[in-house]
């Protein structure tokens, strides 16, 4: 007998362990055990500018052969147009030996020495892609330079990168360009694999095919969120500032602020605003919100949906990421959050 109530003992101390293992469980971290992926970062932007110039030639043919659709991605958004073209041999020539190219490939390899530690973050990112979502195919990922024109390239089974668009926030090139100070301060290699993963499923999950109905700045909100969410997922070590783009002093106004940004969004009634311009102001990128103080974040209010998405999933642990990102019935999410920030 004394044997058996040892053994209940243990029983419902194990039981209770339990529970409070799972209560304190973090949601971001699965198990990977067994999630294998082939997925190897090719560098196009070294078989381009490292390739000898009484070698270009051929190196152009070898590169319609070796990298296929994808080179016609990248030709079009640098604008030499359809390798399939008589003329673009002699377009990629010169555009593979301008100096100011060449000077700009210098750079990135000063800034990126190598691509190991990305390609390592984009393949952890993809096998939890992998886990949550096993019958979608996993993209080729490429490096590049895209001479300032996109920081990533996605197209069909296709992700590219653009290294020149994360050279740092003090980058000489970035004033002349027009980009500002808040911008850049984003386009560092800290960035490049999380910016990467969001694009991903902004191109998956697009909100215009979405089924959302009317646009508003709650939808809107809650459809950003909801890819920030994705990103988190698929990152889980990463840091919030990057995750949110903030400052550490951003990222505190918005913990600090939760309860009144959000009474601010409700008692000026603006929610289900359909205002692009409101919207925009919101939800587009920005130095600050301008609706609330210059120590405000842009997107503060996608913190926001952010944070009701977090709330949604931890109500209802039964619903799946693929449930969530194909969810467009604000009613439901909204309910199923019950956010009400104290």
């Amino acid at each position: 007998m004394i044997h058996n109530a040892s053994f209940s003992r243990f029983t419902v101390s194990l039981m209770l362990l339990m529970v409070v293992t799972a209560c304190h469980r973090d949601p971001y971290r699965v198990n990977l055990s067994g999630i294998e992926i082939d997925l190897s970062l090719r560098d196009l932007g070294r078989d381009i500018f490292e390739t000898p110039p009484n070698e270009m030639a051929a190196r152009a043919d070898w590169l319609k052969l070796d990298y296929g659709d994808a080179l016609k991605t990248y030709s079009t958004v640098i604008g030499l147009g359809d390798p399939s073209d008589e003329r673009w041999n002699s377009a990629f020539i010169l555009f593979a030996t301008d100096m100011r190219n060449l000077d700009l490939w210098d750079e990135v390899k000063r800034v990126w020495p190598d691509n190991g530690q990305l390609g390592k973050d984009i393949e952890n990112a993809f096998r939890h892609y992998r886990y949550f979502f096993p019958d979608r195919s996993i993209p080729e990922v490429i490096t590049c330079i895209s001479v300032f024109n996109n920081s990533i390239i996605v197209d069909d089974s296709l992700l590219m990168i653009s290294l020149d668009r994360y050279l740092g926030a003090d980058s000489e090139y970035y004033p002349s360009l027009g980009i500002f100070s808040y911008q850049a301060r984003k386009m560092t290699p800290a960035y490049a694999a999380s910016d990467c993963i969001y694009a991903w499923a902004a191109t998956e999950w697009d909100y215009n095919s979405a089924g959302y109905g009317t646009r508003t700045l709650l939808s809107t909100m809650l459809h950003e969120a909801k890819l920030v969410y994705f990103t988190k997922r698929m990152m889980p070590s990463i840091a919030d500032t990057v995750l949110h783009g903030f400052t550490g002093s951003q990222l505190e106004f918005c913990e600090s602020g939760e309860k009144e940004i959000w009474e601010y969004l409700v008692s000026k009634d603006i929610l289900f605003s359909t205002d692009g311009f409101l919207i925009r102001k919101f939800t587009g990128e920005a130095p600050h919100t301008s609706y609330f103080t210059e120590e405000s974040p842009g997107r503060a209010v996608v913190w926001t949906g952010f944070r009701i998405i977090e709330r949604y999933m931890k109500n209802n642990p039964s619903v799946t990421l693929e449930e969530l990102m194909v969810l467009t019935d604000l009613r439901v999410i909204m309910t199923g959050a019950r956010y009400n920030p104290d």
